[in-house]
């Protein structure tokens, strides 16, 4: 099965908001379930598994009273796979589907902080505390300015470019400084001090840096110190055998998995474009961590974590292919991205609804539910990619 352009752009139309597999979490029971299991873990699984099984095995029931959501990643990864396609095929309507989503997230920012900031839109319970729907994160925060700098970019709109660029405001104002070394940096994953590092989150923080460097000349050389001392920082985490953990801790709740390794590593590849710094060393290793410890080599497919803190059910989710597949055409590996983008559409794709499922458990059943958040819209921006990469693929080897 083959898919282009026009069979994944009538997911970018129209209305946005959709259902997600944390909708019964962010209900103040599941908020309150969360809490629970956070603090005394496994002891509580009789209270919080049940709602685990319904939600995975009848999700439409447990929705029934609740209602879809937007999600600023979702508005931030629709302009983007727009942009990509508009590149592509210079057709107008993908400057009109990115309009749209431009203009939702820059009249739903983050109240209350010192420059432009998004957040997940839900309220939330981490192992750390709790957070409210308002809250801004640096993992959030980098789509939604990516993707109005690109807009601007195309469009020459100042006003959103100056909104995009007033993100360093929040950054440098709004989160915290959790270390704070000679040549090591290291930030918060949001408005406040917590007691655990996050390394993916810095390496949103280390981008955001290299990338406004670039468009603050002025500013270039400060900008650049911070982004190389979270480079440094990120650099010295990285395990003997290639791997990150989540947290920069041995405490209990630590894990590896697929699609925040695969943050790490697509954040190193762009701070290594806009700084010059050759990061392929980390990133080599660490994508060859990724095929050697999560990919299935029956399917071709990643797994959830090669390391995990918690028993599941699942087997294949679909947001770790769709980071997978980014990474594999940002690294130009051309035979490990086709491979793998062939078998997400044997996998995943489901044809009668022009969409994805989410995710595959330990007996082989794929969950059909259309959660654009989790993970639709990153496989769509990450397909919008592999075009991009395969029509330059294919251009460069018939000049060749």
């Amino acid at each position: 099965m083959t898919l282009e352009s026009n069979n994944i752009d009538h997911i970018l139309n129209g209305n946005l908001a959709t259902y997600d597999p944390y909708d019964l979490w962010a209900t103040r029971f599941g908020l309150w379930l969360k809490r629970l299991y956070y603090r005394y873990g496994k002891i509580t699984t009789p209270i919080v598994a049940p709602v685990t099984v319904l939600d995975t095995y009848a999700p439409q029931l447990a929705r029934r009273l609740l209602r879809p959501k937007e999600y600023p990643i979702v508005r931030a990864l629709a302009v983007l796979t727009a942009l990509n396609l508009y590149e592509l095929n210079s057709d107008d309507k993908y400057l009109e589907q990115s309009r749209d989503s431009v203009a939702w997230l820059m009249k739903n920012r983050c109240p209350g902080y010192h420059g432009a900031c998004w957040g997940l839109n839900i309220p939330w319970m981490t192992k750390t505390g709790f957070l409210s729907a308002s809250t801004p994160f640096i993992t959030n925060t980098p789509y939604c300015v990516e993707a109005l700098l690109k807009y601007a970019d195309l469009t020459n709109d100042q006003q959103v470019r100056a909104v995009a660029l007033s993100s360093l405001d929040f950054m440098e104002n709004d989160l915290k400084v959790l270390l704070d070394g000679q040549d090591k940096l290291a930030l918060s994953y949001g408005p406040g001090y917590e007691s655990r590092i996050v390394i993916n989150a810095n390496s949103y923080a280390m981008m955001m840096y290299a990338m406004l460097a670039e468009r603050m000349k002025e500013k270039r050389e400060l900008l650049l110190d911070k982004a190389t001392r979270i480079f440094n920082y990120i650099k010295s985490r990285q395990n003997s055998d290639g791997s990150w953990y989540y947290y920069d801790d041995k405490s209990r709740g630590n894990f590896i998995d697929c699609f925040h390794s695969c943050f790490i590593l697509k954040n190193l590849i762009k701070y290594g474009r806009y700084s010059g710094v050759d990061v392929s060393p980390l990133v080599t290793k660490g994508l060859a961590y990724i095929l050697d410890n999560l990919v299935d080599s029956k399917h071709f497919l990643a797994r959830r974590f090669s390391i995990s803190a918690n028993p599941s059910l699942v087997k294949f989710d679909l947001y770790d292919q769709a980071e997978l597949l980014n990474v594999l055409c940002m690294t130009d590996n051309k035979s490990a991205a086709v491979r793998l983008h062939d078998s997400i559409l044997k996998n995943f794709y489901i044809p009668r609804k022009g969409t994805f499922g989410y995710q595959i458990d330990v007996f082989g059943r794929l969950n059909k539910m259309t959660y654009l958040r989790w993970a639709v819209m990153p496989m769509v921006y990450a397909l919008s990619a592999y075009y991009r990469f395969m029509d330059d693929r294919n251009t460069a080897e018939q000049v060749a």
